[in-house]
């Protein structure tokens, strides 16, 4: 073989190498959910991509996590073999998914405008009401198992909002309650608004696709207790106003 053939023959099988390392490193997502999640080029990236991020670095990760629409993530987990991503663990996901890291217990609440006289005090009370959720999101898992007769999808919390000050709903069903409504929302709208009854509590996961190995199960959930231990799972709520997890 010529020596320009050996070059050539060495670049592709360098990039073949290079390829197979890419392709080794788990791909991480998580939700375009504010505010657990903001696109590339917002000031600030989100409580749940930055656990996320903050626990891949100590898994020796390169700590890349790709930010994508709420349902397409799911599928995305659910057709990737090498992936993981926050998912809400909910009893029709439960075996969807293998469950290596809680990161987060969060409410799911009714909310509704500070001077509107709607009851959302109580599931019995807001059952007939309309609601707006998160289209395939927890809080829609929920209010669909509850009962609730009217539901509205939308993409994100904005869009409920503007419904809510629209008259065309009469409450939110949210993950995270009035934390994920104000925090999403400019500051001049979060005044006008209040939490009423707690739907549910559920458990936000970093979770993969269902049958993952024990060692790697326990390699990321050894990185997060590793993010507990030296501040930063506490650094990072702070940051967001939020309580820690118990």
């Amino acid at each position: 073989m010529s020596k320009h053939g050996v070059l050539r023959l060495t670049y592709v099988v360098a990039a073949l190498l290079s390829g197979v390392a890419a392709r080794a490193e788990t791909t991480l997502y998580v939700g375009n959910v504010a505010p657990y999640a903001y696109l590339e080029g917002a000031p600030q990236r989100g409580l749940v991509y930055e656990l996320i991020h903050e626990t891949a670095l100590r898994a020796g990760h390169s700590g890349v996590v790709h930010v994508v629409p709420l349902r397409r993530q799911i599928e995305m987990l659910l057709h990737e073999a090498d992936s993981l991503g926050s998912v809400t663990r909910l009893p029709e996901r439960e075996a969807l998914f293998s469950w290596p890291v809680k990161l987060m217990q969060e409410p799911i609440a009714l909310v509704t405008l500070t001077g509107s006289a709607i009851d959302i005090s109580s599931v019995p009370a807001a059952k007939r009401l309309r609601v707006g959720v998160m289209l395939g999101g927890p809080a829609e898992a929920v209010a669909r198992r509850i009962g609730f007769a009217q539901i509205q999808t939308t993409t994100n919390n904005q869009n409920n909002v503007s419904k809510l000050i629209a008259g065309r709903i009469d409450a939110i069903v949210v993950l995270g309650g009035l934390f994920a409504t104000v925090e999403a929302m400019p500051d001049a709208s979060a005044p006008h608004l209040r939490e009423g009854a707690v739907l549910d509590r559920v458990d936000v996961y970093l979770a993969g696709a269902p049958g993952m190995a024990s060692a790697e199960m326990q390699k990321w959930s050894d990185a997060f207790q590793a993010l507990r231990r030296d501040g930063g799972y506490a650094r990072i709520m702070q940051r967001y106003h939020h309580a820690e997890d118990p």
